[in-house]
């Protein structure tokens, strides 16, 4: 066989070999995004029974996917333990910087990054503002989560009655007559707007970061004093600390769909 026929059985191979694999991630996808019959999967994916069928019982065999009693196809461990495996090795801070700069210039405002960590949000980064009197909450700081706006947006999955309960752990100026039903409009809008108490009058936008399994595991926000955050200033930046915490989300996996059971 001559050189020039063998490399060209080689790039048919590996033709076959990448097509195959594509057909295998799409039977994937589809069955990860909603549980499906062979026959549904076959169909959705426009592929040959016979292909089909290989694909997923290959698929089945190495526990990507797996079946249920009713002959559904859904994710399997194996692809549980990928998602853990990747989720444990994912340095959420080095993925949010570049989202946090951007931010924080488009705003002119210092922007931060937390989790949750109990009932206490925990910051992990700050993008420095360029307002002349700067929020200046620095790394670590830990605060119970109904005091801020982004411990606020790190609890919006949780039920009304969590939403008592922690509401009882601060003080009395942290806990306005309508904190409760400002919860439910957040988490409905998926973004928190926040007017801190006297004497320091901090003021905020927040909004969750959600992973692949639409769980919030993190929160961005733009903070400033009062008079660098009016009514109307945080209405206009609310959708630009949304749209910075989706990309971050959007990286991790999030899909747009939030996790079962939340309040939204």
């Amino acid at each position: 066989m001559s050189d020039k026929a063998a490399n060209s059985d080689a790039d048919d191979s590996r033709k076959t070999g990448t097509q195959t694999l594509e057909r295998g991630l799409d039977l994937l996808e589809l069955a990860v995004n909603e549980s499906l019959t062979l026959a549904e999967l076959t169909t959705r994916s426009g592929l040959p029974r016979g292909v089909a069928y290989r694909l997923v019982t290959a698929l089945a065999g190495r526990e990507f996917l797996a079946q249920s009693g009713n002959g559904r196809f859904r994710g399997g461990p194996s692809l549980l333990r990928l998602s853990h495996r990747a989720g444990e090795q994912t340095d959420i801070a080095a993925i949010a910087r570049p989202h946090l700069d951007a931010l924080s210039e488009r705003t002119g405002l210092s922007a931060f990054l937390g989790r949750r960590d109990g009932e206490y949000s925990v910051h992990l980064l700050r993008s420095q503002g360029s307002e002349r009197v700067a929020v200046t909450t620095q790394p670590g700081t830990r605060r119970l989560l109904p005091e801020t706006g982004m411990g606020k947006a790190l609890m919006l999955d949780d039920t009304p009655a969590e939403w008592a309960r922690l509401q009882t752990l601060i003080g009395p100026e942290h806990r306005p007559d309508a904190l409760l039903p400002a919860l439910e409009a957040a988490a409905a809008s998926g973004v928190v707007l926040q007017r801190g108490p006297p004497p320091d009058s901090i003021c905020s936008v927040a909004a969750p970061v959600r992973d692949a399994t639409g769980r919030i595991v993190a929160a961005i926000n733009v903070a400033a004093a009062a008079p660098y955050l009016s009514d109307a200033r945080m209405a206009e930046l609310a959708p630009w600390v949304k749209q910075a915490a989706e990309a971050v989300g959007t990286v991790l996996g999030h899909s747009g769909v939030r996790r079962s059971g939340s309040n939204a």
